[in-house]
């Protein structure tokens, strides 16, 4: 009974095996066959005692990894990524876009931005921060690449100065109110952003100069008053010429030294706000400096050859109370050691009103030569002549405006030569004299007025970057009045000190 159970359990058994093995070939064969793709190796197979192949009935499942879309460097050909199942295929190729600047940075202006193409003077020396016409700053394209670059740059100064003045002669109450002793500190800072383009030898250049001053007491419209200097737009050429215009100075022909710096007490000279008539150099200067003003310059710049510059420049807009229209041509020749430089130039000036004759007109013409024995001593003289003719109202000659001034001068500066421990030694002088045309009480006898200027100075450059100078001045002014019988004549004198601490960067 038992064996026939256990037979008939054992044939239920095989039946139930053969059935269930029938139905699952039946499913294999009724499936897709999927093989793995040819970059997705098979699994090992297990450690251990080889396994007896599974029988036809078993369906063996093959995972297929799914890969991250690939970093694909640009550009990158579509061609070379391989097609993997399961992953996400590349991008396309991007255009190729040639770009209008390969290079654009800001940076400090380097060394090579100041063009020195012939010795400019003894370096740290007056005359070695003065480009001579040069342009600057020089931000050339690099061989086979345009560029964009934002340079920059500028300076700061800080003086400590004494003044005395001692008048004497027939000037009446103007001599007591001339006795004056005066002190003060004063600096300004000047930020310099200079965005150049510049592709092949074109360039397209524009600059700012934005200005900060110690003095409190003064506004802007003063001398020496915050404000902005330059502000100028420049297309052209390097080394061939160039057009430029907006706020900048017309190029310097009269040399003043390392002394007779600009709003200090030895450039003023022996002068002061009670005097008959104010008295300053003339260097071709009427349109040197940035106009005052809505008035701006247009200038084209020239180099034929590398020792041969010219510069023809023009000012428009309004002055004061009217417009103004001047031209100051300049040219330099510059062998390094040897620099010859000469110009002249006209301005006009005229009211606004249709019914105001009043007319100012000045023309002058001036020259500088000039020596640069490096490393030791470089010097030069200066001359310059201009007449102004005034008209008043009414359209009649004003003697009291119409007058001639001449300026000579000179300076010389010595340096020791060392790179390490720059010192340098100024002087310099010049004497002006102005000559009007007024002769109302005494014939023949017209307002006369002269002034003195000098000075001596040591300079000391620490680290190549602070310049420590000490200046001393003196300077004697007369005035010869025509306008009293008999004419009143007296003289002015002053002693300075000044010492300025200035970094360029």
């Amino acid at each position: 009974m038992k064996t026939t159970a256990r037979r008939t359990q054992t044939g239920l058994l095989t039946a139930f095996i053969l059935f269930s093995g029938s139905i699952a070939l039946a499913a294999g064969a009724g499936a897709p066959t999927e093989a793995p793709p040819a970059e997705t190796p098979a699994p090992p197979p297990p450690a251990g005692p080889a396994a007896s192949p599974p029988p036809p009935s078993t369906v063996v499942v093959v995972p297929v990894p799914v890969q991250p879309n690939p970093a694909v460097a640009s550009p990158a050909p579509a061609r070379e990524a391989t097609a993997v199942a399961g992953s996400i295929p590349p991008p396309p190729e991007p255009a190729v876009e040639a770009p209008p600047v390969t290079e654009i940075g800001i940076e400090r202006l380097p060394g090579s931005a100041y063009p020195e193409p012939q010795t400019r003077g003894l370096k740290y020396s007056s005359l070695w921060l003065t480009f001579h016409g040069l342009q600057w700053p020089y931000l050339p394209a690099k061989a086979g690449r345009d560029r964009f670059v934002v340079g920059i740059s500028g300076w700061g100064w800080l003086d400590t100065s004494y003044v005395k003045f001692f008048p004497w002669g027939q000037g009446g109450s103007i001599i007591g109110q001339d006795q004056i002793a005066y002190a003060k500190q004063q600096g300004r800072m000047l930020l310099r952003v200079t965005p150049t383009y510049s592709f092949a030898d074109w360039f397209v250049q524009g600059q700012v100069e934005l200005v900060g001053t110690e003095d409190q007491t003064i506004s802007r419209a003063d001398v020496g008053g915050a404000d902005t200097d330059d502000l100028w737009l420049r297309i052209g050429q390097w080394n061939k010429w160039d057009f430029q215009v907006g706020r900048f100075e017309g190029w310097e022909v009269f040399h003043l030294g390392m002394g007779l710096d600009q709003n200090t007490f030895e450039r003023q000279g022996a002068v002061t706000n009670n005097d008959y008539a104010q008295i300053s150099y003339y260097g071709l200067t009427d349109n040197q400096f940035r106009p005052a003003g809505a008035a701006g310059n247009m200038a084209v710049h020239y180099y034929p050859l590398p020792f041969l510059r010219f510069e023809a420049l023009g000012t428009v807009g309004s002055v004061g109370s009217g417009p103004i229209i001047a031209g100051r041509p300049v040219a330099i020749l510059d062998f390094g050691w040897l620099k010859l430089k000469g110009g002249v130039e006209w301005q006009r000036k005229t009211a606004q009103s249709e019914n105001d004759q009043t007319e100012t007109t000045s023309k002058g013409v001036g020259g500088a030569l000039q020596f640069v024995f490096d490393p030791h001593i470089e010097f030069g003289v200066n001359a310059a002549q201009g007449t102004v003719v005034a008209i008043d109202k009414q359209g009649q000659p004003l003697a009291t405006g119409s007058f001639t001034r001449t300026s000579i001068g000179g300076f010389a500066n010595v340096g020791n030569g060392s790179e390490r421990y720059p010192l340098l030694f100024g002087v310099g002088g010049m004497f002006t004299r102005n000559v009007d045309q007024n002769n109302i009480a005494v014939a023949n006898v017209t307002d006369n007025y002269w002034l003195w200027q000098s000075f001596a100075a040591v300079q000391y450059v620490v680290f190549q970057q602070l310049y420590i100078k000490l200046v001393g001045s003196y300077s004697r002014a007369h005035w010869l009045e025509a306008s009293t019988n008999p004419a009143t004549s007296y003289d002015n004198e002053d002693y300075s000190v000044r010492l300025r601490f200035s970094f360029y960067f």
